[in-house]
C-alpha cells in the first residue's frame, strides 16, 4: 500500500488542480462576458453623450465680430462685441435661423463657441466721415450715424456763407465729404480764415 500512496496522491492532487482550473476559467470567463456587457452599455452611453456635446452652442463668453462694409466710401469697419442674452445657448442652426428672420442683410462667416464673424454691407457713408455744409446760412460740420443719415455735429455761427464766392457756397450747400479730422481742419481753414 505503501507504493500507492505516493501515486494516489500525486493522481488526487492532479485531479483538484484540473478541477480548479476548469472551475476558475468558467468563473473568469463570466466574469470578462459581464465586464463586456457592462463596458458595451458604458461605451453606449458615452457615445450617445458625445454626439449630444458635439453640437457646438453660444455661450456668454462668446464673443461676436461684426465686419461692416460701406459700399459708398469701400471702408470697412470690424466691431468685437459680446453676445446679447437672446441667442445665448443657441446652436449653429438655430442661430443661423435667427439670422435669416430678423437681419436678412447679414451674413454669417464663421461659427465657433468662443467668436461669430458676421459680414454686413450698407450702401452708405461709414460713421467716421464728416460732411461740411451750411445750416441756417452759416457753415456746419455733419456726422454720419450708424443708419446713414447726416446729423448736424456743429455750426460755426460766426461764419455766414453769404461771405464767401458762390463757387464755395455752392459746394458747401452740396457738401464736402472728408475722411478725417485732419482733412476736415484743412478744408475749414480755406473756408474760415
Amino acid at each position: 500500500m505503501k507504493k500507492y500512496n505516493p501515486i494516489l496522491i500525486f493522481l488526487f492532487c492532479g485531479i483538484l488542480f484540473f478541477a480548479s482550473f476548469i472551475c476558475g476559467y468558467k468563473m473568469m470567463s463570466k466574469t470578462n462576458r459581464e465586464l463586456v456587457l457592462e463596458d458595451d452599455d458604458s461605451y453606449k452611453k458615452q457615445k450617445e453623450l458625445e454626439i449630444l456635446g458635439e453640437e457646438e452652442r453660444i455661450s456668454p463668453n462668446t464673443f461676436i465680430e461684426k465686419k461692416v462694409y460701406y459700399k459708398q466710401c469701400e471702408h470697412s469697419i470690424t466691431k468685437l462685441d459680446n453676445v446679447s442674452e437672446e441667442i445665448v445657448n443657441l446652436t449653429e442652426t438655430q442661430f443661423r435661423e435667427y439670422i435669416k428672420e430678423n437681419y436678412p442683410n447679414i451674413k454669417i462667416l464663421s461659427f465657433s463657441p468662443k467668436k461669430i464673424v458676421l459680414k454686413e454691407e450698407r450702401n452708405h457713408l461709414c460713421p467716421n466721415h464728416y460732411i461740411i455744409g451750411e445750416s441756417d446760412g452759416k457753415i456746419a460740420i455733419y456726422r454720419i450715424n450708424e443708419e446713414g443719415s447726416k446729423y448736424l455735429d456743429r455750426v460755426f455761427k460766426d461764419y455766414p456763407i453769404s461771405l464767401l464766392k458762390e463757387i464755395d457756397q455752392e459746394k458747401l450747400k452740396n457738401g464736402i465729404i472728408v475722411d478725417s479730422e485732419e482733412e476736415l481742419s484743412d478744408v475749414l481753414e480755406n473756408f474760415i480764415s
